[in-house]
């Protein structure tokens, strides 16, 4: 493993995957800068690795971007390369909506500045514990990161967003969101979803969403609900579109969708 030493973002590179790290790391860099004036921003460390060395230390699939805390610190893990079964079984999920509007694996590297704006949740006490919330959230602030640093990017994820919600799941209950039930079709339904309706409130009042949940964190899920709901009265209406009159943790049992 190569190290790839800096104050903010320090990396940790498997063999050959030096220019990799560093690149990912430019990249979550200017977000960093975008998030800056709203509460400090703690070190979080990047990891690019191969195969080999991600199974030796993590206990999940080789492939997708991901966030964990690690102690008291914050970590971000990427693939050295993307392995060919997932981008096909990506590929496979999009073939029914034709031409993507990119390429893939490109698509997986935009993503990890969602899983950035996961560990600030994190740092900054945002995290509700609920899933559908957490989720929404991190979309919103993601795209709001993309926006300030590179709104070049913030395009590809709304044209991918718009693209992938023309999905058809199964699964488009919040509830069965929440208990992780679904395919990957759902999932990405869902995060195109988050992401068009998070694109809606910045048109609409800026960072007002984000200004708002620093001042009450610590967020719970009954505390973060009630806070959205509280800013965005027509979110009920919305939810209302995945079948439920509001949201798991608002103090009322989901009803399924038909």
């Amino acid at each position: 493993m190569q190290a790839l030493p800096h104050p903010h973002l320090p990396a940790f590179a498997s063999e050959g995957g030096a220019l990799r790290a560093e690149g990912l790391r430019a990249y979550l860099l200017s977000l960093r800068e975008v998030y800056l004036p709203y509460a400090p921003v703690p070190p979080v460390v990047l990891y690019a690795l191969s195969e080999r060395d991600w199974r030796a230390r993590l206990p999940y699939p080789y492939g997708l971007p991901f966030q964990r805390s690690e102690g008291e610190g914050l970590a971000l893990y990427a693939p050295l390369r993307y392995p060919e079964r997932l981008l096909h079984r990506l590929r496979e999920v999009l073939l029914p909506l034709g031409p993507p509007p990119g390429e893939v694996a490109a698509f997986l590297d935009l993503n990890l500045g969602h899983e950035y704006a996961h560990a600030l949740q994190v740092a900054w006490r945002l995290r509700t514990g609920a899933r559908w919330l957490d989720e929404f959230f991190a979309n919103y602030l993601f795209l709001l990161g993309l926006k300030g640093a590179r709104p070049e990017l913030a395009e590809s994820l709304l044209s991918w967003s718009s693209h992938l919600s023309h999905l058809s799941p199964a699964t488009r209950s919040i509830s069965s969101y929440e208990r992780r039930r679904g395919s990957l079709e759902s999932a990405l339904w869902f995060q195109a979803q988050f992401a068009l309706k998070a694109q809606a409130l910045l048109e609409q009042d800026g960072d007002r969403l984000l200004r708002a949940f620093l001042e009450a964190a610590p967020l719970d899920r009954k505390k973060g609900h009630r806070l959205l709901l509280s800013l965005y009265p027509e979110l009920r209406d919305w939810f209302a579109a995945f079948g439920l009159r509001g949201a798991p943790g608002a103090g009322s049992s989901p009803r399924p969708g038909p």
